[in-house]
């Protein structure tokens, strides 16, 4: 999921009023709803959808909605039908990146906060085998983040596993 040293820090936030989108769902989605008002989470894959349905009902936390695009069937959407899957009458304060489409998300998310403040939490950006996309970094550079490195993360030639916090002004 993420790296630990930022989960460590987003413990000690207040997001007890917030709304948080989700760009792939996952094990974490649970801990999500746990800190904050609402997570709408949205993810490609079914089985990962239904796991995060599971971990939530478990732990009876049902501030939140989970989308999938995949059919039952395996049959996978488009990137219009990824995006479409996002609902338009909930502002959100916090987006995270951890999904498929990443790059298109960090514009989405950019573009969500535009006239208002907003927090990304970027997973594996820039990151050896995962992620690499000089867009999306050109995208994020004009605001203040900080990167936290997963400490002992050895699966890398030189950009190990990261996760970033991006605050977006107003």
């Amino acid at each position: 999921w993420w790296t630990h040293p930022i989960l460590e820090l987003i413990e000690t936030w207040d997001w007890e009023d917030k709304n948080v989108l989700e760009f792939g769902a996952g094990r974490g989605t649970a801990w999500l709803r746990e800190r904050s008002k609402f997570v709408v989470s949205i993810e490609a894959d079914l089985e990962w959808a239904e796991q995060a349905r599971k971990d939530c009902a478990d732990y009876g936390l049902q501030n939140g909605a989970i989308y999938s695009m995949q059919l039952p069937d395996g049959v996978q959407g488009t990137q219009p039908t990824y995006f479409g899957l996002i609902p338009t009458d909930i502002k959100f304060d916090i987006i995270t990146i951890d999904g498929i489409y990443r790059t298109e998300s960090i514009e989405w998310a950019i573009n969500h906060f535009k006239g208002r403040d907003g927090l990304l939490i970027i997973d594996n950006l820039d990151q050896d085998f995962v992620w690499i996309s000089p867009k999306a970094m050109e995208l994020i550079e004009p605001y203040e983040s900080e990167v936290f490195i997963q400490p002992n993360h050895i699966n890398h030639e030189g950009k190990p596993w990261n996760t970033r916090w991006v605050k977006i002004p107003a």
